[in-house]
């Protein structure tokens, strides 16, 4: 006869006190628990790491920029005003191992969309006016921290969703929090320091070139601050009207030119309006998008649509190709795509859930022009990069949809 050692094992483990007296549900519970905790934790903890795009109206401020290497101590200093009209003006000096020459004063007026610039006392100098650029915002040629606004944008998205593509470290510098950062891009390791309350860029250097600026932080110029560039009297003057490039009222109207409705979002985030809308037919957009892989993409034969986005002194652009473009560039997008997932920094891939490219896989990585998105349908082709999260970007993206041109 066999006997069941149960009972025996049984009795063992009551006289040890390792018996298990709970009763299976209680593990099942726990578990249960455990689930939830981590659901709350992700939801509500992490949410408190969102960087929200910052609204600054202007700032002022010193600013010193050299080239490295480089056979002579070669530097420029000087000093620059933004606001959030669009318009803002810098000025500099260069210093060099003949001393300090006077330098570039540059300005740009958002409402006549019209860039002036002086190069200084040199032979032959001729105030340049260039008339229509886009984007219609902050076009100076001297240095300032816009510069480097998509590096700013990019650290704080780095931060908001606890991206190691990105090496980071929470300071303080100055009594201001800042954060230092440092990435890899286009093949250059590149550093910043970014003014953790306004998202200015304060400091950058890839090796090549250093740029520091020392904000007047107390002292931003009053909101609707226009500048003018001082040139000696009888200097010539030479005006370019830059060609290629049409200004519309709306997006509605831009697509009257272009020949088809564009797209428009009701998803942009809070503060950010509608600055400018513009036709363009530069055939190399679309190649310039995703960085110029796969080699350059054919001209267009539709318009692309443009649109400026701003919040204070934060920016971002969407640019978009109609129907047929998006039909003969299709597969030459996907091909670039397919190289873009092991050039670009930090790419991802998102099915977005709503709007015009419902069902569609939206692209996103990091640029020197910031947080960048790309999606492509069979009538459409969009890309967005700027001020945006990546957040941001998904989220605006979602809210696409037709603007009649008739309207």
């Amino acid at each position: 006869m066999t006997v069941d050692p149960a009972p025996e094992r049984t009795s063992r483990q009551v006289r040890s006190g390792r018996i298990n007296r709970r009763p299976p549900s209680f593990v099942a519970t726990l578990f249960a628990l455990a689930i939830v905790f981590a659901l709350a934790w992700m939801f509500f903890v992490r949410s408190g790491s969102t960087v929200p795009t910052p609204e600054v109206n202007g700032i002022q401020g010193t600013f010193t920029y050299a080239p490295q290497p480089s056979p002579a101590p070669v530097g420029v200093s000087g000093e620059f005003s933004l606001v959030s009209s669009g318009d803002g003006r810098g000025a500099g000096q260069t210093a060099s191992g003949r001393g300090a020459q006077p330098g570039a004063q540059s300005a740009y007026d958002a409402a006549t969309r019209t860039e002036t610039t002086y190069p200084g006392a040199l032979p032959e100098s001729h105030l340049r006016r260039t008339i229509g650029a886009w984007p219609p915002a902050w076009r100076i040629e001297t240095h300032d921290p816009l510069d480097y606004q998509g590096l700013s944008a990019i650290v704080r998205a780095a931060v908001e969703d606890g991206d190691h593509a990105v090496g980071l470290k929470p300071l303080e510098q100055d009594g201001r929090k800042v954060w230092r950062a440092a990435m890899r891009m286009d093949g250059k390791a590149l550093e910043v320091v970014v003014d953790q309350q306004t998202g200015i860029v304060t400091w950058y250097t890839d090796g090549a070139e250093t740029f520091t600026a020392h904000v007047d932080w107390a002292s931003p110029p009053p909101p609707g601050t226009t500048y003018a560039v001082s040139a000696p009297a009888g200097t010539p003057v030479k005006t370019v009207k830059v060609t290629g490039v049409s200004y519309a009222a709306s997006p509605a109207e831009a697509g009257k030119t272009a020949g088809y409705d564009p797209l428009v979002s009701d998803l942009a985030p809070d503060g950010f309006a509608l600055k400018a809308v513009a036709t363009r037919d530069e055939s190399g957009s679309p190649s310039e998008w995703l960085g110029g892989q796969g080699g350059p993409l054919p001209g267009p034969p539709e318009a692309l649509v443009a649109q400026l986005y701003t919040r204070g002194l934060s920016w971002f652009t969407m640019e978009q190709i109609g129907p047929k473009a998006a039909k003969e560039l299709q597969g030459r997008f996907a091909d670039a795509l397919a190289k873009d997932k092991d050039t670009q920094l930090s790419f991802q891939e998102t099915t977005l859930q709503y709007g015009a490219f419902k069902g569609a896989t939206a692209a996103t990585w990091y640029q020197p022009s910031g947080p960048s998105l790309f999606v492509m349908g069979h009538y459409r082709a969009v890309f967005i990069t700027g001020a945006l999260t990546r957040q941001e970007l998904i989220a605006y993206a979602e809210g696409l949809k037709p603007v009649p041109a008739a309207q």
